[in-house]
């Protein structure tokens, strides 16, 4: 316990006291201050409260959160003043931030395609390269109408035709430098025309080609009809003229244009087909037409290969045109085939596979005695024995797999070669054997037996067009082994295999290359013929050449000003602990300093690679954490979607399981990226992502975007500028948000309205951030103000100033003025917009996002925006507007048409990580800025990097317009009615601040407000760099020392907050409390707290927690995990703490969250706190906050029901029981100080009498100071001290009393006037005795 001790050397009023019952010190009544979080409002600053709708407003509601994986309720302060307040109107309120910050970690941004600039399409069309191309494709003369499937019998095998198959499965038509750049958009990409519709892919255009020249029957077609034309996209005038005539010979006749794109008419060829019909078509085409959207999607694919290019800004691009040129007719072939089961052969059942007899099909044999496969490749050059296991004749197994005649291959272990000998059309020509042998090493060993050779038969009887058709069956003669055995060649220096042994030795592998080293033969199969064949069926097909020409684009750049923009960023989970000293990510991705294993990708293959032309499309995500495990998600940027990004991976650290979902969505911008893609500014979401490091390793180019190492910050606007003045605008205020932290960058925006030029005033409306244009909900209003320093309707003096010049007359901002306003030489001016924002910067060429602000009032029928294609009919698919509403419209920060506003960009984003990152706190700012808004459509010519924006030379707007501008010019008095800004109501615009931060680390689940945390702690050091003076701290920069004594934990944040109330002079208070600390987790913070209120202030009563459970675990379900009376009060007695200021109560109680209907545990403080208000207004301080009358607590149930003999142990140890009784639930049942001696100071009624009594004398004796000190004042001290004194009796408070002062001369000479004042305190009736005396019926009660 502490004494007013304190050497006083200024003029005051100065009180002490003496126990003579035994000994302690000071509080007072009715006024309650609490230290601790809420969800928003601002930070380090007693702040007044009179009610809870006051609370609510600047504070936040009650919730019922709890901090992660803990018992500790996360706003108990808005509990306490719920309660509180229902019987007081004196609150103040310190709300905690956090001082720290964290390391966000590493970061992968998502990044847009670019759509593809029409400008460049349209520069680099008369330089494009443009050629000829001929396909020949074939087709079955069969009747009817064709479909890919029979007009290209075989199109997935290579070979069958040499150039039209080949060309469409494998390359480019025309090679590589033809119209198409992969098979894949040959084969696979849809076709679209201008409407939108799918055309089909260019296979499916092939088949409507060819029907179309058949009028969809085979039978009737004639090369003489075949003029038609279809054409994609635009041709060079030079080629078109002249391509369809000069290969076709056919000058006069006259063709049929089918424009199967519906591209722009100006972009296709006349109906003659000679090309362009005026020579300046192309110049005069409007090339951002919708009818070329089918063009551009169809035909132009971003160039993404691979993740080194993936960020480019280029699209290849193709267009092309077809006719028929030729037609002859074909070879005849056998399409049949016949299962025939192999003959001679053990294996009974083996089947022929079916397709075997069409030329160059892959087809194979298998499991002829377990022995031997024959295989027939893709071009019938390839054959091979194997696939089962060779047996060495004893069980044991040799090898495994194919074993090949074939030079150039090693074999012995399974795998199937890639070259074989070739196969002769004639029997005994190119014999399999003979071409094998020659291959190998001379001292092979020849065979015997083995297989004859392939016979490629003809069908005999069947006639096509007067002739047998060559090559339509297969016959292969094998006949039986004649021994078993392994031919070797010693010169390569392997053995070879004996018989009958259960190992080969020596055995190569596959990527060793020379002869083949081993073959083995055996006797198991018996001789046996022909054992498939086909049959003779014939087709006459007819072969077309196809001609046309196609022109490329190379390389046509994307729109640089959308390409690469990043519409969201992903961090990783992890957590911050004790011994990490700061987050330990799920996924580090740090490429060095020994911390990488994982990475995140995008996956845009395949399935997903919808995404590369829809951004809304669905695409895959894979986390690879440390330990290697992959997660994988699908995942979409459409917020309507179940799998909306945010949905699927979450928004905070801790709201998915880091051990299933490792990732989570720090910002994401859907609003942007839809206003994009409705206005073909983007085409789809890139295949990389761009990723930056942690701020603490690993960031030696200092490009982290995780610099958050900064403590709390609070939300501000860009500055308010004038009207245009010349060529220039000035700086006029700006506003700074009262509340603090990350809730108060959605609080609030402010509305500059009704400018007039005539009167030279605005209005500044305060509205709630989530409110509409259409139904503003106004918080505060301030109307006609003015910049004139000297006018009653100055702003400053109407909004209050953040330096205390103007007082403070708003509850949620305050204006900071530029000089030029201070000083009057703006008083002339008005507010005409604002300038942009601050934005961290990404990975190099990434384009950084914005919100679009609102520049205009739509009128009726203008396009508000046009997406791609056209409507059917061709018509326009455009959004048109039906006119805004002036009335519900606001220009800038909007909701309305034209503007793109998504609220995490209004969000904290940290700092540029410092070159000191173990000592710096601040970092620096990041050179991004976005273009504000301005009112008048000539401040385009407010560059950055000029002018007054000398200073934005370095920033990434350097050289550009600061603002995006309105539709017409405001420097005066709107005159003309067609003026937008006619009317007055249109002259408005709406910011938001920005920016604000809480400082907290978020990757803790609870605070580091531990006494382990203090500076030079073991929790400290784990975070600290290491310095001179704590050589052994092993962090990486998370804790900072920030002064002498203090370091940047949360312990210091809390302790700053509660040395907010040691001035008892600037903040008026009798009661204390700081939720969300307790003295057995924290009790260096509340042995801080008791001395602050002992020492400091000795008014106040300060009411510290007890725990009643385990608060660090998830759950309240394990009994175990309770904590009992007998051990709250061993831990209150290993607590030390011995003070008459300072009371605690036990156990929690079960409250209701209003808003959410939920129940919590907390403390009993709020009651406690709300039954002492309610006896200062039903009583005096002087009487127990306790009991029936004054001590009815207002939950549902306490935790634990206490039995007497709880109730007994705990007011032995000084904790105060909430006892709970059937007829009124829990009661306040003590009246303890934790005073360890007992004396009449141990009772918080005798506390308060004194703390209410010591202040009543300091208000009236101060009166008297600088009076003279004589005899008269002290009767005058008398006079004003022995009235409180008597009235206190009267109320019960005190039995007897009685003041003396002192007269001694050496204390007068020192201006003093000592005196000292006796008291008996009325003490509490705490037992009531009562002996129950039975008498006889005859006795008399007067004789007893």
């Amino acid at each position: 316990m502490a004494e007013n001790s304190k050497v006083f050397v200024s003029p005051g009023v100065y009180t002490a006291e003496k126990d003579l019952t035994f000994v302690a010190q000071s509080v007072g009544v009715t006024t309650l201050g609490v230290v601790g979080e809420t969800k928003k409002g601002p930070a380090f600053e007693p702040i007044f409260i009179d009610s809870f709708d006051s609370f609510r407003t600047r504070f936040g509601d009650t919730d019922p959160e709890k901090f992660t994986e803990s018992q500790i309720p996360k706003y108990e302060a808005s509990f306490i003043a719920r309660s509180y307040l229902s019987q007081s109107n004196q609150l103040f309120v310190t709300r905690v931030l956090g001082i720290s910050g964290y390391d966000a970690g590493p970061s992968w941004s998502l990044l847009t395609i670019g759509e593809l600039d029409e400008q460049y399409v349209h520069s680099g069309s008369t330089a494009q390269t443009t050629s000829s191309w001929t396909q020949d494709i074939y087709v079955p003369l069969t009747g009817g109408t064709l479909n890919t499937s029979n007009i290209y019998t075989a199109h997935t095998v290579s070979g069958i035709f040499a150039g039209p198959l080949s060309g469409i499965t494998t390359s480019p038509v025309g090679g590589t430098s033809g119209p198409f750049r992969t098979a894949q958009q040959i084969t696979g990409n849809t076709l679209y025309n201008g409407q939108g519709g799918a055309v089909g892919t260019w296979v499916d255009e092939m088949s409507h080609f060819v029907n179309n020249l058949f009028d969809n029957d085979t039978s009737s077609f004639t090369t003489s009809g075949s003029n038609d034309y279809y054409f994609y996209g635009a041709l060079n005038t030079a080629v078109t003229n002249t391509h369809f005539v000069n290969i076709t010979g056919r000058t006069g006749e006259n063709t049929k244009v089918y424009n199967r794109l519906g591209i722009d008419a100006d972009l296709g060829p006349g109906s003659d087909g000679l090309g362009y019909s005026r020579p300046n078509a192309r110049s005069g085409n409007d090339f951002s037409a919708d009818t070329n959207d089918g063009w551009y999607n169809s035909l132009f694919d971003y160039n993404w290969t691979n993740e080194s290019t993936c960020t480019n800004s280029c699209y290849s691009g193709a267009s092309i045109a077809m006719f028929a040129s030729s037609a002859s007719t074909a070879s005849t072939y056998v399409t049949g085939v016949v299962d025939t089961a192999v003959s001679g052969g053990s294996a009974g059942g083996t089947k022929v596979h079916v397709g075997i007899v069409e030329p160059y099909a892959t087809t194979f044999v298998q499991n002829i005695n377990g022995f031997t496969a024959v295989t027939s490749a893709s071009t019938w050059n390839e054959w091979s024995f194997g696939g089962g296991d060779l047996s060495d004749g004893y069980g044991g197994t040799v090898a495994k797999g194919y074993y090949s005649y074939s030079a150039g291959t090693r074999t012995m272990y399974g795998y199937l070669p890639s070259k074989y000998p070739f196969v002769g059309s004639t029997y005994g020509t190119g014999s399999t054997f003979s071409g094998a042998i020659s291959t190998l090493a001379s001292n092979v060993l020849n065979f015997s037996g083995g297989v004859t050779d392939y016979q490629l038969q003809t069908c005999a009887g069947t006639l096509v067009d007067g002739s047998s058709p060559a090559y339509t069956a297969v016959q292969v003669t094998i006949s039986g082994f004649s021994s078993v055995g392994l031919a070797c060649t010693s010169g390569l220096g392997v053995a070879c295999m004996p018989s009958h042994t259960n190992t080969a030795t020596g055995a190569a592998t596959k990527d060793q290359t020379g002869t083949t080293i081993g073959w083995v033969t055996g006797t198991s199969l018996s001789s046996f013929t022909t054992f498939y064949t086909g049959s003779c069926s014939a087709v006459t097909y007819i072969g077309l050449t196809l001609s046309g020409s196609y022109a490329n684009y190379d390389c046509v750049s994307a729109n640089t000003e959308y390409h690469n923009m990043t519409v969201a960023t992903l961090r990783s989970r992890g957590e911050s602990t004790l011994t990490s000293g700061g987050p330990t990510y799920k996924i580090s991705a740090s490429t060095g300093d020994g911390y990488k294993l994982g990475d995140v990708d995008m996956d845009c293959s395949e399935t997903y690679s919808d995404i590369l032309r829809d951004p809304f499309a669905n695409f895959g995500i894979s986390a690879k954490t440390d330990e290697g495990t992959v997660h994988k998600f699908i995942t979409s940027l459409d917020s309507s979607k179940k799998n909306y990004l945010s949905r699927v991976l979450g928004r905070k650290v801790f709201d998915r399981d880091a051990d299933e979902v490792p990732i989570f969505v720090e910002e994401v911008y859907p609003n942007l990226l839809k206003y994009l893609y409705r206005r073909q500014y983007v085409r789809g979401i890139n295949c990389c992502t761009c990723y930056r490091p942690a701020a603490r390793f690993n960031n030696t180019l200092r490009n982290s975007l995780g610099w958050w190492m900064t403590e709390w910050q609070t939300p501000r606007t860009p500055y308010v500028v004038s009207e245009l003045r010349g060529t220039d605008v000035s700086r006029l205020f700006r506003f700074i948000s009262i509340s603090d932290g990350t809730a108060a960058n959605r609080e609030y925006k402010v509305s500059i309205t009704n400018i007039s030029f005539e009167r030279v005033e605005f209005d500044v409306v305060v509205r709630d951030f989530y409110d509409t244009d259409a139904n503003p909900s106004v918080l505060e209003k301030y109307t006609r103000c003015t910049l004139d320093p000297s006018a009653p309707n100055f702003i400053a003096r109407k909004i209050g100033t953040s330096d205390g010049e103007y007082e403070l007359r708003s509850t949620y901002t305050m204006l900071e003025l530029t000089d030029a306003v201070i000083e009057g030489d703006l008083k002339d001016a008005l507010p005409a917009g604002f300038e942009g924002y601050k934005y961290r910067e990404g990975c190099t060429s990434v384009i950084n996002p914005y919100p679009k602000w609102k520049t205009k009032y739509f009128t009726p029928g203008e396009v508000v925006f046009d997406p791609y294609y056209n409507s059917t009919g061709n018509l326009s698919n455009a959004s048109v507007s039906a006119g805004d509403n002036v009335r519900k419209n606001y220009l800038g920060f909007s909701n309305g048409d034209g503007a793109a506003i998504d609220y995490d960009f209004f969000e904290y984003k940290g700092f540029k990580t410092p070159t000191a990152v173990c000592t710096d706190t601040t970092g620096s700012d990041w050179p991004t800025l976005t273009q504000g808004f301005h009112m008048d459509s000539g401040a385009t010519v407010v560059i950055a990097g000029s002018g007054s924006y000398l200073t934005e030379t370095a920033s990434t707007l350097s050289g550009k317009s600061m603002f995006m501008v309105g539709a017409a010019s405001f420097q005066a008095e709107p005159t003309k009615t067609t003026d937008p800004y006619y009317k007055l109501i249109s002259r408005k615009f709406t910011l938001v601040p920005y920016g604000g931060f809480d400082g907290w680390d978020e990757y803790r689940k609870t605070r580091s407000n531990q006494d382990t945390y203090r500076l030079g702690m073991t929790g400290y050091k784990y975070g600290a760099c290491a310095d001179s003076t704590y050589t052994d701290a092993s962090g990486l920069g998370s804790y900072k020392k920030i002064s002498a004594t203090e370091s940047n934990t949360d312990y210091d944040a809390y302790r700053q907050a509660i040395h907010k109330f040691e001035n008892p002079e600037a903040v008026d208070i009798n009661l204390f409390a700081t939720p969300g600390i307790d003295y057995v987790n924290n009790l260096a913070l509340v042995n801080d707290s008791i001395d602050m209120i002992e020492t400091e202030r000795a008014d106040s009563l300060y009411i510290t927690t007890t725990p009643d459970y385990n608060l660090f675990v998830n759950s309240t379900t394990d009994a175990s995990n309770k904590i009992g009376p007998s051990e709250a009060v061993n831990n209150m007695d290993d607590s030390f703490i011995d003070s008459n200021y300072t009371a605690t109560y036990y156990p929690w109680v079960l409250t209701r969250d209003n808003n959410t209907n939920k129940q919590l545990y907390i403390p009993p403080t709020a009651e406690v706190a709300r039954n002492m208000a309610l006896t200062d207004n039903i009583a005096f301080p002087w009487f127990a906050s306790a009991g029936y009358t004054r001590g009815i607590v207002n939950a549902i149930k306490a935790r634990t029901k206490l039995t007497l003999d709880e109730r007994d142990t705990l007011y032995v140890g000084r904790l105060n029981p909430i006892a709970t009784f059937s007829d009124v639930g829990p009661i306040i049942f003590g009246n303890k100080t934790l005073q360890v001696k007992e004396s009449a100071l141990d009772r918080i009624n005798v506390r308060r009498l004194l703390l209410q009594t010591r202040k009543l004398i300091s208000a009236v004796a101060v009166r008297l100071l600088f009076e003279q000190n004589d005899d008269v004042v002290r009767q005058q001290f008398l006079d004003l001290v022995n009235p409180i004194l008597d009235s206190i009796r009267r109320d019960r408070g005190l039995t007897d009393f009685r003041v003396v002062l002192s007269d001694d001369p050496e204390e007068i000479d020192r201006n003093e006037l000592n005196g000292k004042i006796y008291i008996k305190p009325t003490r509490a009736l705490e037992f009531i005795f009562i002996e129950f005396l039975i008498t006889p019926t005859g006795a008399s009660f007067e004789d007893i």
